[in-house]
């Protein structure tokens, strides 16, 4: 299988990512949304570290993807919709946790092992 590398710009960093041949344009695509639901962030919360708002953004875009066992999905309209718990250590960790996860997957992603 040839591999490409599709390049993708988040918060005005351009970030190289290895894809299949073909998957290009769906690649780019994905960047694209994840850039949109970055600067929505940034928008709302302002520039507040690449780690804390890439996490934001996977919880965003996780919470979107969810399917609650009634079938029907979980859509989150944007940030100002989000839940953010009360306790600021509560939503530290939580976004900590994500963010030691986010950097597994990419990591895992970078070396093609997408195997969990």
């Amino acid at each position: 299988m040839s591999q490409s590398v599709v390049t993708i710009r988040l918060n005005g960093h351009p970030y190289k990512i290895g894809c299949g041949a073909g998957e290009e344009d769906h690649v780019a695509k994905l960047g694209v949304e994840v850039e949109a639901v970055m600067q929505s962030l940034i928008a709302s919360v302002g520039q507040i570290g690449e780690a804390r708002l890439l996490a934001m953004v996977a919880l965003i875009l996780a919470d979107r993807a969810v399917v609650p066992s009634n079938g029907t999905p979980h859509n989150v309209a944007g940030p100002a919709s989000t839940d953010i718990p009360e306790n600021d250590d509560t939503a530290a960790e939580a976004l900590e946790d994500a963010a030691v996860r986010i950097a597994a997957l990419a990591s895992r992603l970078a070396s093609g092992t997408t195997n969990s």
